[in-house]
């Protein structure tokens, strides 16, 4: 199932759930379900039955339909708003050179930092806004460009924990691992502004379309 990525919305505000399935092959999505709630979605919706009959339901749909285990997929979770931590970080760094190691530091420190005061909230995108060497703007960070100066503004985007982790089980139970957490609220805007596409929206973040975001993998930058 190389070639496959799917992907359940969670749309909190519209009580509404989404199965996607995306094809290198197909423009268009190959499978597209849309489920609507009468009540509300938290993290108390997930141990409820309904949700896993549904989801039940579905993983054998698709199953049936493409003649494979669903083993992997990627959550995508919708809000009212996007919910962003912005943080400035500043360094000296004494007419030296800007390099990649330095940049991680800092990323990862303020990060840390993140996690530690707010253990409720689970980072799904680091976002660099622009940064400024010796005052001057750049909507990216020059590496190998000396300075004295080097401030970076950085967007830390994040949702709510307790409903991820909720759901991270459920689908674990079904042995399914989550490939990438998304929030859709920001994968909305790397694609048209005119299109309303999860499709699209979920692929562009799984090709990196925002050079300027960046990712933390098996705790290394």
């Amino acid at each position: 199932m190389n070639n496959f990525q799917i992907f359940i919305n969670i749309n909190i505000s519209c009580k509404s759930f989404y199965f996607i399935i995306n094809s290198d092959a197909q423009v268009q999505p190959i499978f597209y379900k849309k489920i609507n709630l009468d009540h509300p979605i938290d993290e108390n919706f997930f141990s409820q039955d309904g949700f896993e009959i549904i989801l039940k339901k579905t993983i054998l749909e698709i199953e049936k339909k493409f003649q494979i285990p669903i083993e992997k997929v990627n959550l995508m979770i919708e809000d009212k708003k996007l919910n962003t931590i912005d943080i400035t970080v500043r360094e000296n760094l004494e007419n030296k050179n800007i390099n990649k190691t330095i940049v991680e530091y800092l990323l990862q420190d303020v990060r840390n930092q993140i996690l530690e005061n707010h253990s409720e909230k689970k980072i799904a995108h680091i976002v660099i806004k622009k940064c400024f060497i010796d005052g001057e703007e750049y909507n990216n960070i020059p590496l190998g460009k000396i300075c004295k100066n080097l401030v970076i503004e950085i967007s830390f985007i994040y949702l709510h924990k307790p409903f991820v982790s909720k759901l991270e089980l459920l689908l674990k139970n079904h042995q399914i691992e989550i490939n990438k957490i998304i929030c859709t609220n920001y994968a909305k805007s790397l694609i048209d502004i005119d299109i309303d596409d999860l499709s699209k929206a979920g692929s562009a973040v799984l090709k990196d379309n925002n050079l300027n975001e960046v990712g933390f993998y098996l705790k290394k930058s």
